[in-house]
């Protein structure tokens, strides 16, 4: 996690404080800028043949910084330049404008000296108090880490007592193709997103396109950590989503807050918010359970990005970040950009067009910069996006319930795996509390915004029967339509509602108990203030305290869930132990069925399997998929035979059942016994490993026999209950 951290936090930080930032924004908008950071970096570097290292990161973190630097001198030349012209035309009036000027000084002056007596009135020492330098950002602050160690430590804890602890193989198909993408970036240096068919179709490295940031993150942990490729992904992505999640839901809740609301509000609602996120099963815990991590982080970084965007309408040193900050979210997952777009939308259409920052245009013309430089920057990214978007749509996650239940269901956040837990009927009404908040002070934009996600949602459900459903489904698209996925960036913006409920309410609760002090013992309102620092840390104190009494059920689930032998069990693992030991393991391919999910030993023991993904190739990879209905004619059918040859096979790796109900049994690979071309050399329970008998001389053949702990003659396990080899 510390590694992690650092990776993340540090450069984005760096280039923070070369845009004259803060510290403590630098360090805040840090995550999403270090992730644009390395998303620019592995695309630049796959283009011109330089390895991704933690070397070039550091170099390309010191470019970014030189030119952000640069820029933001730029920019203060300008704004010195533009408050210096206007001082000159000041002084350039007519001294007869001065004279009236002067004349209205010595009135407000009068006034004041004939109000010296009388007490000070409320609004004046809240003007005062404005000008004092505040510490409310500690709240928020505190609790993002408070919230990130919570969520993290639940999770990891029920993965260590899971059989290999942390480098425990995941058994399901999404995680298959991160670790083994972690791998192939740590082993080969090759991050850029548009070289992913090396990985996909071994066969032919054809072009594909996938965004890689976090696995090129995740890479440099691996390296730096000396751990393998299971393990790193297991930690990355706990780590990542741990503080990605209540960041994202904080920076959310500031945004819904801080231009209608005051300070103490803004800070609580956004610490408990950060706080309340572990109380969504949705967010952190079935993110990790599903394994669709770079979509986890990519919209859990999502409010943020929103926020970051928003702030640079107001404070232009924040620009840098807020546009490299929606490249990383883009570089991370595209569906994350987009979810950024749709946040700033509903707050521009329907709260700073009517109430501009700077005006109107102005506003635009940063928004519009922004995201100009965002969508540029990932242009090819959005191209290949673009061209897949039929294949994208084409996924389909329906439910069989009536139009009203699934309309119950999206309000209630009950989709897939997350209705397990049932509905959480107090955050709901939390969550209500703060919409009520946000009716009073006219903030409607996040209403309106979850209720366009609501009907996204409800569409993925079940399609609406006219070209509205046809319309929704093409929004819904780069979420593949998955009600899950919706129901993410749903369960954000609810527990945005939630922090904004909880910190409203308990700073109106602050504001009646300082009533009760007297102005005249108090003049200064420290009492006051003291009673809205208390009820925030009450609030935050008993949002802590419902998150370990109810969260640890859903860590369970992330961290022990998908985590038996359903696709790789121990005996797997001590087949591909004995397997990357043999002749000729590493110099060819070892052909995989992508049913079984064998794959998984590139990412445990860097075996060239041909399917290290967990879709077949289909067409893009024509001889090895050939061999999928193909491979029991081996050494009777030419064409098989050249096949192997060309695809450089040696050895053939087994191991059943699918992982589907709908994969059906396939003869062409479970009866391989009698195939004159391949000699089986490996027998252990569901385990069956042939070498092709072309590729090996016959003393080579009779070594590896020799060699296997369960060769063919011996009577195989009945069960897979039996002893695996040490």
């Amino acid at each position: 996690m510390v590694t992690l951290t650092a990776l993340l936090v540090l450069p984005g930080a760096i280039v923070g404080i070369a845009a004259q930032l803060p510290l403590r924004l630098a360090v805040a908008t840090s995550i999403p800028v270090s992730f644009g950071i390395a998303a620019i970096a592995s695309y630049v570097y796959g283009r011109i043949d330089v390895p991704w290292t933690l070397a070039g990161y550091a170099v390309v973190t010191a470019v970014t910084t030189a030119v952000v630097g640069v820029v933001g001198l730029l920019i203060t030349g300008v704004g010195w330049i533009r408050r210096r012209r206007r001082r000159r035309r000041r002084a350039a009036r007519p001294a007869t404008s001065r004279s009236r000027r002067r004349k209205r000084t010595r009135g407000r002056s009068r006034a004041a000296r004939a109000n010296a007596g009388r007490p000070a009135d409320p609004a004046g020492r809240a003007a005062a108090r404005a000008g004092r330098r505040s510490w409310w950002w500690l709240l928020p602050g505190t609790a993002v880490l408070v919230s990130a160690w919570l969520i993290g430590q639940m999770i990891i804890t029920e993965l260590s007592a899971m059989p290999g602890g942390t480098a425990n193989v995941f058994q399901g198909w999404d995680a298959h193709w991160h670790a083994n993408y972690i791998r192939f970036i740590h082993d080969e240096g090759l991050a850029s997103p548009d070289h992913a068919g090396a990985l996909r179709y071994p066969e032919n490295s054809a072009t594909l396109y996938y965004p890689s940031t976090w696995h090129a993150i995740a890479a440099l942990v691996m390296a730096l950590r000396g751990i393998g490729a299971v393990e790193t992904y297991n930690l990355v992505q706990i780590g990542s989503v741990a503080l990605v999640f209540p960041l994202g839901v904080a920076a959310l809740a500031w945004l819904i807050t801080h231009r209608r609301f005051s300070r103490p509000v803004v800070a609580t609602s956004a610490a408990v918010a950060a706080v309340a996120t572990a109380l969504f099963p949705g967010l952190p815990f079935m993110e990790v359970m599903v394994a669709a991590t770079p979509s986890a982080v990519a919209n859990g970084l999502a409010g943020l990005g929103a926020a970051v965007v928003v702030a640079a309408v107001a404070d232009r040193r924040l620009i840098p970040a807020a546009a490299l900050g929606l490249v990383g979210i883009g570089g991370v997952h595209p569906s994350g950009m987009v979810t950024v777009a749709v946040i700033v939308l509903f707050w521009w259409l329907f709260d700073a067009l009517w109430r501009p920052v700077r005006g109107r245009l102005r506003d635009f013309l940063v928004l519009a910069g922004v995201g100009l430089a965002g969508v540029l920057t990932l242009l090819p990214q959005i191209l290949t996006v673009s061209a897949e978007a039929d294949d994208i749509s084409a996924f389909e996650f329906e439910i069989n319930a009536d139009r009203a239940a699934t309309w119950g269901k999206a309000a209630a956040l009950q989709v897939r795996h997350v209705e397990d837990f049932g509905v959480r009927w107090v955050l709901l009404s939390l969550a209500a509390l703060g919409v009520i908040v946000m009716l009073r002070r006219l903030v409607l934009w996040p209403i309106l915004l979850w209720g366009g996600l609501l009907v996204v949602c409800v569409n993925a459900m079940g399609h609406f029967g006219n070209w509205t459903g046809g319309t929704l489904r093409a929004l819904g698209s780069v979420f593949y339509n998955d009600p899950r996925r919706i129901g993410v960036v749903m369960a954000v913006v609810v527990a945005a509602a939630v922090g904004v409920g909880v910190g409203a309410f308990v700073q109106v609760l602050a504001g009646w108990l300082g009533r009760l002090i007297d102005p005249i013992t108090d003049p200064d309102g420290r009492g006051v203030a003291g009673l809205r620092v208390a009820v925030a840390l009450a609030a935050l104190v008993g949002t802590g305290s419902w998150v370990i009494q109810t969260s640890p059920e859903y860590a369970v689930a992330a961290g022990s869930n998908q985590r038996w032998g359903r696709l790789v069990d121990g005996h797997d693992l001590a087949a591909f132990r004995w397997l990357s030991e043999q002749p000729r393991a590493y110099s060819g391919q070892i052909y995989t069925n992508p049913d079984e999910g064998s794959g998984w030993m590139y990412a445990t023991d860097g075996l060239p399997s041909t399917s290290r993904h967990y879709l077949a190739p289909g067409d893009t990879a024509p001889l090895t998929s050939s061999l999928f209905m193909t491979l029991d004619q081996a050494g009777v059918n030419p064409a098989v035979d050249a096949a192997l040859a060309e695809l450089g096979v040696t050895y053939v790796y087994i191991s059943p059942p699918n992982y589907w109900g709908f994969q059906k049994p396939n003869p062409h690979l479970l009866e391989l016994d009698a195939t004159p071309g391949l000699v089986k050399v490996y027998n252990d329970s569901q385990v069956r490993i042939f070498a092709v008998r072309a590729a090996f001389s016959d003393a080579e053949l009779a070594q590896i026999l020799d060699d296997s702990p369960f060769p063919p003659h011996a009577r195989a396990p009945l069960t897979l209950e039996s002893e695996i080899p040490e």
